[in-house]
């Protein structure tokens, strides 16, 4: 068995119906809004009425802009960077020079200027009300920043246009001539300063001076072209010995050669100094043609010739005189070492004695030193002073300040404030804003089942329709007649035309014969509901039952004043007949299964073997059978009933039963297997329930006028 009917969302129809379901519905969202148009208009007329009351009550204010540039100098006439220093060209620089603007001192000048020019500024008798009237003056002035240019904008506010432009324009004046007084003044300072530096200064260095020749006079410290005599001597010296070790280390060079040949066996002979000397080359000629001369004879006559003897002998003389010129040169090279290493010696001699000359002058010229820096000093910073005495002693007068007015304010012909386009774009928006914020938290607030929206989006169950009440459908005509005698005396009217529209519900929707009718809490319009639509079902000609389970409260034997001697609770616990509790109702032939008064007992007759033999001898004899049950949060009555019928309908109260209750009712009803046909709202004010969109029935109601008579 369905409980619950589920419905095809957009989520289940498509993915495009999934994104469709994420957004809101413009319709339901227009719904809500002509639900509390009244609210929505209230709220905005009241914010627009408060707008326009300020604007009109709000003293005019009237502002001017003077504009000063600031313009950072790199080319002075005279250098002077570090005694009056130009701005740089750095951002955060001139948003200081916003803030100075601002200052008090600047301030309090501009009050005195303004004073001057016969402004009334209040009265200024000591320095302390002078303060007080710069302080609400810096009130008035807003400075800022043009962007990110050299530009600074000084708007200033008044409720005279004149007065607004003056303390603009004395502002921009007053902090340009503040700039060209701050130079001047540091300037003189300078220059007083350094005067009186400079006298001691130059006494410290003609001090430092004579210092240093004294010193050099009494130490014997006297130079030739930037070095002492000692000094020069020693580098001569050391120049000489230079010379002398080359020359000591060539000739030792040429001696270790020879010997070294000798020692290999060669007699000398492949010495270099004996290869080059002209001599030794003299007798190598003269032994060759001995050679070649001995050769020959030899070989024509014979070891024992004569002249072979005599040519052997010339040949071994040759031989034995180049042995001697070479043993002479050997010694020749042996001597010049010798003398080499001698002047060596001597020219070392010298250097040491001259070397003690120069390190008895040391401790004199680290003194001479020491004196002549401090003389340099002295003299290098009495002549930085003195060019720095006459740089600010010319740049007096030819200070220039930092910044220009590039536009001086104008005085203004309109006010500034109260600016009526802004009031009034404030205060349309502010309403449209002010009434929907209004209609989201009456909303909010609202937590009653109103819509089948609600109905079918949120309590996920089938929308059987919507009861109005009576008056509603009278359009301000005063009631004379209740509820259920009224569908009697007008079968055609628009809330007869309600109940009908329930039991098409039921027919096309159920097709069920046996209904129960419920709802969530008391007061709820269920009973009235049920007995209006038995007697509507009845009049249609169906022969109809109408049951009142609700045992503790009988509202629908009270309502058609049914007090039977048996009832309900006889047939279901066997002491009486069906056909002994029935009462018919005359005017609409239904039948009526009420309840007696109420008696004290533990005895619960609603069980489901009792209410199923009772609705199956109901659905024997009738064929639509209405049960009126209890609250279904309060009583566990009606659950039993919910369960044993074929469909049951929840009631709600318009605008009153909320969401929560609805939703617990219908998850018990879930819980106790119960077929929920669907909920219908009741006591609805159709003026009301038009107006909130053509959402249901109700939306084209007076379209349907001449179909009604009420």
């Amino acid at each position: 068995m369905d409980h619950v009917q589920e419905f095809p969302t957009a989520d289940a129809r498509s993915d495009g119906g999934r994104l469709k379901g994420l957004l809101p519905d413009p319709g339901y969202l227009w719904m809500i809004f002509r639900r509390h148009l009244w609210l929505f208009l209230g709220v905005a007329f009241l914010i627009l009425a408060a707008v326009v009351l300020r604007t009109v009550l709000m003293v005019p204010i009237y502002t001017s802009t003077a504009s000063v540039v600031i313009e950072p100098r790199a080319n002075d006439v005279i250098e002077m960077q570090s005694v009056v220093p130009n701005l740089p060209k750095d951002s955060d620089v001139v948003d200081t020079e916003v803030r100075m603007i601002t200052s008090p001192t600047l301030a309090m000048r501009v009050v005195t200027d303004l004073r001057r020019q016969g402004y009334d500024v209040g009265p200024i008798r000591t320095q302390a009300e002078l303060e007080h009237a710069a302080t609400l003056l810096l009130r008035k002035v807003a400075v800022a920043r043009s962007g990110l240019t050299y530009v600074i904008d000084i708007t200033a506010s008044s409720d005279r246009s004149d007065m607004a432009a003056a303390i603009a324009n004395t502002f921009a004046r007053q902090y340009v001539a503040a700039q060209t007084d701050a130079k001047v003044g540091a300037t003189r300072s300078a220059n007083v300063w350094l005067n009186r530096r400079m006298t001691e200064l130059r006494a410290a260095a003609g001090s430092a001076d004579a210092a240093l020749q004294d010193y050099k006079i009494r130490n014997g410290l006297m130079s030739a072209q930037g070095a002492t005599m000692a000094e020069q001597e020693v580098s001569s010296l050391n120049q000489q010995i230079s010379l002398a070790r080359a020359d000591l280390a060539e000739k030792q060079g040429r001696l270790n050669a020879a010997r070294a040949q000798l020692q290999r066996g060669g007699k000398g002979a492949d010495v270099g100094a004996a290869l080059g000397s002209g001599t030794v080359a003299s007798l190598r000629a003269r032994e060759a043609e001995a050679s070649q001369q001995l050769a020959q004879l030899e070989t024509r006559y014979g070891d024992l010739y004569p002249e072979v003897k005599t040519a052997r002998s010339q040949l071994a003389d040759i031989r034995a005189q180049i042995q001697q010129e070479i043993d002479r040169i050997l010694s020749s090279l042996e001597a010049d070492v010798r003398v080499a290493s001698s002047r060596l010696s001597s020219l070392q001699g010298s250097q040491s004695q001259a070397k003690g000359a120069l390190a008895s002058n040391s401790s004199a010229q680290v003194g001479y030193l020491e004196l002549e820096r401090r003389a340099d000093a002295s003299k290098q910073i009495y002549e930085a002073f003195l060019n720095r005495s006459k740089e600010t002693a010319a740049q007096e007068g030819l200070q220039q300040p930092d910044a220009r007015i590039s536009a001086l304010g104008a005085v203004p012909l309109l006010p500034d404030s109260p600016n009526i386009k802004l009031a009034a774009l404030f205060g349309i928006v502010g309403s449209l804003l002010g009434g929907l914020v209004a209609v989201a938290l009456a909303e909010y607030l609202q937590r009653g089942v109103r819509t089948k929206a609600d109905v079918e989006r949120r309590l996920r169950v089938r929308y059987a329709g919507a009861v109005p009440s009576l008056g509603s459908t009278l359009g301000g005509l005063r009631e004379t007649e209740t509820p259920q005698d009224y569908i009697i005396s007008h079968p055609f009217s628009s809330f007869a035309e309600s109940l009908r529209g329930l039991r098409a519900f039921v027919a096309l929707r159920s097709r069920a014969r046996t209904l129960a009718i419920t709802s969530p809490l008391p007061q709820e319009g269920k009973t009235t509901t049920s007995v209006c639509l038995a007697r509507t079902v009845a009049l249609a000609g169906t022969s109809t039952v109408l049951v009142d389970c609700d045992l503790r409260r009988r509202g629908s034997s009270e309502m058609l004043g049914i007090r039977p001697r048996v009832g309900l609770i006889e047939v279901l616990s066997g002491t009486a007949r069906l056909d002994d509790a029935l009462v018919v109702d005359e005017a609409t032939g239904l039948h009526v299964l009420g309840t007696p008064e109420a008696q004290p007992s533990a005895y619960d007759p609603l069980t489901p073997a009792n209410l199923d033999k009772l609705l199956s001898q109901l659905r024997e004899r009738f064929e639509f059978v209405v049960v009126d049950t209890a609250p279904i949060l309060g009583v566990a009555d009606a659950r039993a009933v919910a369960s044993s019928v074929d469909s049951v309908l929840v009631i709600t109260r318009w605008r009153k039963t909320s969401i929560n209750a609805a939703e617990t009712a219908i998850e018990l009803l879930v819980d106790a297997n119960a077929n929920i046909a669907g909920l219908a709202l009741t006591q609805v004010d159709i003026r009301r329930y038009a107006s909130t969109g053509e959402s249901d029935v109700y939306g084209y109601h007076k379209k349907f006028k001449g179909y009604y008579q009420n």
